[in-house]
C-alpha cells in the first residue's frame, strides 16, 4: 500500500459473536473502524457480514440533510430522523437553555409545574419502590391512597385504600406491607427513601456531561475551559449535564408529595372529579396512619430543604439592586 491509494471499505453490522468478544454487555459492539471490510470480503462471507445501513444513514445521510433542511421552516432534526427510519428519541435533544432541560418546544403552552396531576409531573422520576415482607412482591409505593382498578379499568373508579397497605391483590398479610406493626412499615419506608435520595444525588453528583451532536454523543466528566463546547476534535456540538438540578430536585419533590397528606387530598379530589371532596378525604384517614405519614413527608422533606434548586437567598436582590438609588417621591 502507497501513499494516496484508494482503498475501498464498507462498515458492517457487528455480528454476534463480534459483541460477545468485545463484551458480555448487551448493546456494546465494536467502532465502526473495527467492523470496516473489503467489498470482496463481504461478498466471499456468503451473507454473513452485512453493511450497517444504520450507520450510514446516521453518519452520512442526516447530517448533511439536517444541514440543508435548517433554515426551512416546520423541519427538525428529530423529524427527520424519523422519516429516515431512525429513532427520532436520539435526536431530541436539549436546543433552549443549557443544562435546564427545557427546549423550544416546551416553551409553547407552557404549564408551571406545580399546575400539572402528579402523574404527568412525576412521570420520569425514579419511583419509590417497597418490598412486601408478607408476600415477597416488590411493587411501587402508591402514595397517601392507593386506587385499585375499577371494573372498566379506571383507577379512578376503583375502591381508594390506604398507601401502606400492599398492592399485591393475593397478599395474605397487606396491612402495613406485611410488617408487624406501622412503626417497622415506617422504618423500612425511610430506609428506601434515603436509598433512593442517595442513589439520585450520587448521579447527580458524578457531573457527567454529554454532546448535543447527534453524531458524537460523548459522555464525560471533563469540562472545556472556554464553557460548554464539545471536547472531541472537530465536533461542533454542545456539552450538557446528563443528569440536571432540575431532575433532581424533581425527583425530591415527588418523594416528598407521596407522604403529603393534604396535597394527596387534593389530587384525589381532582382526580375523582369532585366526587368525592378533599376534607372527607381526610377524615377517612385514621390517627395512626397520619402520624406515619407526618414522619415520612419529615424525612422527605429534610432532603427536598437541603436542595437549593428553588430558593433565593435572602440578599440577592440587595445584591442585585443595592446599587440603585431609591428615593421616596
Amino acid at each position: 500500500v502507497n501513499v494516496g491509494d484508494h482503498i475501498p471499505y464498507v462498515i458492517t453490522e457487528a455480528t454476534q459473536s463480534e459483541n460477545e468478544a468485545v463484551s458480555p454487555t448487551p448493546n456494546k459492539s465494536k467502532s465502526a473502524a473495527e467492523r470496516a471490510r473489503h467489498p470482496e470480503e463481504i461478498q466471499r462471507s456468503a451473507g454473513v457480514l452485512k453493511p450497517d445501513v444504520e450507520w450510514y444513514l446516521t453518519q452520512q445521510i442526516l447530517p448533511p440533510i439536517s444541514r440543508l433542511c435548517e433554515p426551512i421552516e416546520g423541519t427538525s432534526q428529530v423529524i427527520i430522523a424519523e422519516k429516515l427510519g431512525l429513532d427520532a428519541a436520539k435526536y431530541n435533544h436539549s436546543v433552549g437553555l443549557p443544562g435546564s432541560g427545557i427546549n423550544d418546544d416546551d416553551l409553547v403552552d407552557y404549564k408551571p409545574a406545580s399546575t400539572l396531576s402528579d402523574a404527568e409531573r412525576f412521570k420520569d422520576v425514579d419511583k419509590l419502590h417497597i418490598m412486601c415482607a408478607a408476600c415477597g412482591v416488590a411493587s411501587e409505593f402508591p402514595g397517601v391512597f392507593y386506587n385499585a382498578q375499577g371494573e372498566d379499568g379506571s383507577t379512578a373508579l376503583g375502591p381508594t385504600t390506604s398507601g401502606l397497605r400492599c398492592t399485591n391483590p393475593d397478599c395474605t398479610r397487606p396491612e402495613n406491607w406485611g410488617e408487624r406493626d406501622i412503626v417497622d412499615c415506617v422504618s423500612r419506608l425511610q430506609t428506601c427513601i434515603t436509598a433512593t435520595v442517595y442513589k439520585c444525588s450520587r448521579q447527580y453528583g458524578q457531573g457527567v456531561v454529554r454532546c448535543d451532536d447527534p453524531t458524537c454523543h460523548l459522555e464525560t466528566r471533563q469540562l472545556s475551559v472556554v464553557g460548554s463546547p464539545c471536547l472531541a476534535r472537530g465536533c461542533n456540538g454542545k456539552m450538557h449535564p446528563v443528569y440536571t438540578d432540575r431532575e433532581l430536585y424533581t425527583q425530591l419533590k415527588y418523594l416528598a408529595s407521596l407522604f403529603d397528606v393534604e396535597h394527596a387530598c387534593k389530587q384525589q379530589e381532582r382526580m375523582n372529579k369532585g366526587a368525592t371532596s378533599a376534607r372527607e378525604l381526610r377524615k377517612n384517614i385514621s390517627r395512626y396512619d397520619k402520624e406515619a405519614y407526618g414522619i415520612l413527608l419529615q424525612e422527605a422533606g429534610h432532603h427536598l430543604g437541603m436542595c437549593g434548586y428553588d430558593k433565593v437567598e435572602p440578599d440577592f436582590f440587595q445584591a442585585l439592586f443595592g446599587s440603585i438609588g431609591l428615593t421616596k417621591q
